[in-house]
């Protein structure tokens, strides 16, 4: 007898020839720079180079020594205020807009008043600030300190002080005068039964460590005003 066995088959896929062409990649060219641009990027790092040595003492004094806040809050507000360099309507009003945003970034990491860290008291002796000075600013608030540097210190107008602390014009006369009456009334309590120098002398201190902080010559307001 013979046996019949079933017959398996097996499918196979159909052949399919390998392809010897290369796969490409696309390359996309860089857009031309236009003079649009290169007159763009020229005015953010002229708006960097006017605003950015100040902007940066300023916040280093209002944030009371505090080095790693000061810095964020400064280079935050000079990134914004290049991007936007060329849709400023009031060139001359800038220094206010940018303190402005140092001040509000500031007020929303504010830190209890008084004690200064030891690493914020070092970097205002680094200013040249004694003790005395060094506890003033420190008990004063965001705002306050803002008042002093801005007005007495840098000088600027009524209208920058304005904007600088977001108030009304009878409000902004009221907090530097409150600045610099606390400022004075706290290093005469530091100094304690050392002999109290005279207002203008200590205006002179803040003034001299004011002006180390934004890497030139300080306004030469404080001493006058001060004392009044």
């Amino acid at each position: 007898m013979s046996t019949l066995h079933p017959t398996v088959r097996v499918r196979t896929p159909p052949h399919r020839p390998r392809s010897t062409a290369r796969s490409s990649t696309t390359t996309v060219k860089p857009l031309p720079v236009t003079a649009a641009d290169r007159e763009r990027d020229l005015l953010r790092a002229a708006f960097r180079d006017l605003h950015g040595s100040r902007l940066h003492g300023f916040a280093l004094l209002v944030a009371a020594g505090d080095r790693s806040r000061g810095a964020s809050a400064a280079a935050d507000a000079l990134a914004a205020g290049a991007a936007r360099a060329a849709e400023l309507r009031h060139p001359e009003r800038a220094a206010a807009w940018l303190r402005a945003r140092v001040v509000a970034d500031l007020r929303r990491h504010a830190r209890p008043q008084g004690q200064l860290e030891p690493s914020a008291r070092a970097a205002l002796a680094g200013l040249g600030a004694s003790d005395a000075v060094a506890d003033a600013l420190g008990s004063l608030t965001v705002d306050e300190r803002a008042a002093l540097v801005a007005a007495v210190i840098e000088g600027l107008e009524p209208i920058d002080i304005e904007t600088i602390l977001a108030t009304t014009p009878v409000r902004a006369r009221r907090a530097v005068a409150r600045a610099r009456g606390r400022y004075l009334q706290s290093v005469q309590a530091a100094l304690g039964a050392l002999p109290y120098p005279s207002p203008g002398a200590l205006a002179a201190r803040v003034q001299h460590v004011a002006g180390q902080a934004m890497g030139g010559t300080p306004q030469h307001r404080l001493s006058t005003e001060a004392g009044r």
